[in-house]
C-alpha cells in the first residue's frame, strides 16, 4: 500500500485511514485500527513535533502525540528514519506528567540531547537538539 500523509501528517488514503503501525487501512470513521488496535490519532491530539534539521530526508516533520512514539531504523517503529547510523529499535519519546521525555533503548550509537548523551531519561524542552546517528531532530511544541 501506497504511504500518504495528508498536510496533518495522518496517514489517510481515499477509502479511509491507514494505521500507522500495521498500515491496515480502517473507515475514515474508525478510531482504533481494526486490525492491531492502535489508536487512530487525529490532528487536535498532535501536542509537539520533531523537524529534521540535518540527515533525511532534510526538513521532514513527524508530530509526537501523547502516548509512547518509538525511533529507530525498523519499520515496526512509528518514526521510522532510513540513517544507516541509526539502531532498529533506537529511541523512545513518551509524553507523561504533562511533559515529553525522550529515552535510549540501548542503541549502539547513542542518543544525544543538546549534545550531552542521555543515559536516564531526559524531559524535552522547546528547542531542544536531539541527535541519533547522522540524523539531527529539533524539538518543537
Amino acid at each position: 500500500m501506497i504511504d500518504r500523509r495528508n498536510n496533518s501528517g495522518e496517514l489517510t488514503a481515499p477509502e479511509g485511514k491507514v494505521c500507522p503501525h500495521c498500515q491496515h487501512l480502517n473507515k475514515q470513521d474508525d478510531n482504533f485500527c481494526t486490525h492491531c488496535g492502535l489508536k487512530l490519532i487525529f490532528t487536535n491530539d498532535a501536542c509537539a513535533k520533531l523537524c529534521i534539521l540535518s540527515g533525511e530526508p532534510m526538513g521532514a516533520t513527524f508530530l509526537l502525540r501523547q502516548g509512547r512514539t518509538t525511533i529507530g531504523h525498523d519499520c515496526g517503529n512509528i518514526i521510522v528514519i532510513g540513517d544507516e547510523h541509526i539502531s532498529n529499535k533506537h529511541a523512545i519519546i513518551t509524553y507523561e506528567s504533562g511533559g515529553y521525555w525522550i529515552e535510549d533503548r540501548q542503541s549502539k550509537n547513542g542518543v544525544y540531547l543538546n549534545g550531552n548523551r542521555v543515559r536516564d531519561r531526559q524531559l524535552l524542552v522547546e528547542g531542544s537538539v536531539i541527535k541519533m546517528g547522522e540524523t539531527v531532530f529539533k524539538f518543537e511544541i
